[in-house]
């Protein structure tokens, strides 16, 4: 798909992943609707993203507020023209024990993640199958291919938005409108903040594996736009954990087991030596 001066939505603009597509469809060439909650980095990523000549609208509003996102649609077809591009970047989480997490964040993780990513496709995409031609990305995680034990309401938002990223993809083929549903692994942003993640919580393998940068999520959205992924999983041990868990649940377990990591480095430590003194 061809980017330059396309017109893109992108949702959670503010910071983390959502600023790192922004500023990187901008230098593609995009002109830009940037859409969350906060005004002000808002307005700090239009500046930055402006120096590309393209055109910006910020749009401050909370995706989780259907009539919100009406209103803000609505100003950025006044504004800016009927969007090419949706990135639905926007998200929330709490990782602790299911019942460790109340009521209101649980509804919150799927309001943001789910609700959010539905209202901002319902919205845009009837412009999109009217004209023909739209490239969506929806951005959900690695733990919405596979779920681990402190992410139960953030896993089965994900896996929502998972699941209707497939639906579109396949109901909407051959209508000039590609779905991609991205899955990225752990990533450096404020999303991973001690007081939502508790490091303790997570297995070996995600705690110590190293993170993403959201400069190399924002060049898979890329990616997806230009050569219509329907599914993509980062990095690569993400993927294949996912494949393990697809195949059977249990071969995912033993990967995730806390003991794995250290178990897996003594091992190579001991060939290491083995070697050195000859015996292999």
């Amino acid at each position: 798909m061809r980017l330059r001066g396309t017109i893109g939505v992108v949702t959670g603009a503010s910071s983390g992943i959502g600023r790192a597509v922004a500023l990187d469809l901008a230098r593609q060439g995009v002109h830009l609707a940037l859409v969350a909650r906060d005004a002000v980095a808002l307005g700090e990523v239009a500046t930055l993203a402006a120096v590309h000549g393209v055109r910006t609208l910020v749009v401050p509003l909370d995706v989780a507020d259907a009539a919100a996102v009406a209103a803000g649609c609505a100003r950025i077809r006044e504004q800016l023209g009927e969007p090419d591009l949706l990135v639905n970047a926007a998200g929330f989480a709490v990782w602790k024990p299911f019942l460790d997490v109340d009521v209101d964040e649980h509804r919150q993780m799927m309001d943001v993640n789910y609700w959010g990513t539905f209202h901002c496709l319902r919205e845009l995409l009837p412009g999109m199958r009217a004209r023909g031609r739209g490239g969506i990305v929806n951005v959900s995680a690695g733990t919405g291919t596979f779920a681990l034990a402190v992410t139960s309401g953030f896993s089965a938002s994900k896996f929502a938005v998972r699941g209707l990223s497939e639906a579109l993809y396949r109901e909407l083929r051959g209508s000039g409108v590609q779905v991609s549903c991205l899955h990225p692994g752990s990533v450096r942003t404020p999303f991973w903040d001690d007081g939502r993640i508790p490091p303790a919580g997570l297995p070996a393998i995600v705690r110590y594996a190293p993170k993403l940068s959201p400069a190399a999520v924002a060049r898979q959205v890329r990616y997806c736009l230009w050569f219509g992924f329907p599914v993509r999983t980062i990095p690569i041990f993400v993927a294949f954990l996912a494949r393990l868990d697809a195949i059977w649940v249990r071969l995912a377990d033993l990967v995730l087991w806390k003991w794995f990591v250290p178990a897996a480095l003594a091992l190579v430590g001991l060939r290491l030596v083995a070697r050195r003194l000859g015996v292999l």
